[in-house]
């Protein structure tokens, strides 16, 4: 059955790292504004995707991050885009099972990254690098959670067999006892036996000495 299990967790792990990690083009609202830029979607939660992402972020820079899975850079280097500091906006979402991670990138004087513009296949690339990240540290994750419940099962199987052992043990002690108490209650029924004949054939001896009624 164990060897089953991992072998089924492999081959999950197998399938799911090798999924195509696809960027396009999109527009997202972020905070009540509209921004364009491109996205990426995978099937990592929403919480561990908001997590990989914003550890993938302070590689290039001071994030912060606020609620609705916001995501803010805003001096991140990124030179494979831009010689300057990128001014980056990003939301983490999920919908149907499917989770997303959208970048807007702001170069600065009203210019930004977006499909046909100068730095998109660059962000594109940093965009799907991300991705492959993220599944490769979703693996570990679910490996580890893997490992930790069949720790948790072993431990667990190793405490009641302990238990069960110190239950036969107290059982045999208890047994031995027994055995022990039976044998001296033989030996107590037979010097009782012995004693109820005896005085048995005293009470016979002594009715038989009364003299009959006439």
């Amino acid at each position: 059955m164990k060897k089953v299990l991992i072998v089924a967790i492999l081959a999950w792990l197998a399938n799911y790292s090798t999924q195509a990690q696809t960027v396009l083009p999109g527009k997202q609202d972020i905070d009540k504004s509209t921004f364009e830029g491109l996205y990426v979607t995978t099937k990592i939660e929403e919480k561990y995707l908001g997590q990989y992402w914003e550890s993938y972020l302070k590689q290039y820079g001071k994030v912060s991050s606020s609620r609705g899975g916001v995501y803010r850079a805003p001096s991140a280097n990124i030179s494979s885009v831009s010689s300057s500091p990128i001014n980056l906006s990003s939301q983490v979402s999920s919908k149907k099972g499917l989770s997303q991670v959208f970048i807007y990138l702001d170069l600065g004087n009203g210019s930004y990254v977006t499909q046909g513009t100068k730095g998109y296949a660059e962000a594109e690339s940093f965009l799907k690098k991300f991705a492959e990240d993220a599944i490769l540290y979703d693996d570990a994750r679910v490996a580890e959670e893997a490992m930790k419940e069949s720790e948790k099962s072993f431990s667990k199987l190793t405490r009641k067999g302990e238990s069960l052992k110190k239950d036969i043990e107290k059982t045999e002690k208890e047994l031995a006892n027994l055995k022990k108490d039976l044998e001296i209650n033989q030996k107590d029924v037979a010097t009782s036996q012995t004693d109820l004949e005896t005085k048995k054939k005293v009470f016979e001896d002594a009715k038989a000495k009364i003299p009959a009624k006439q």
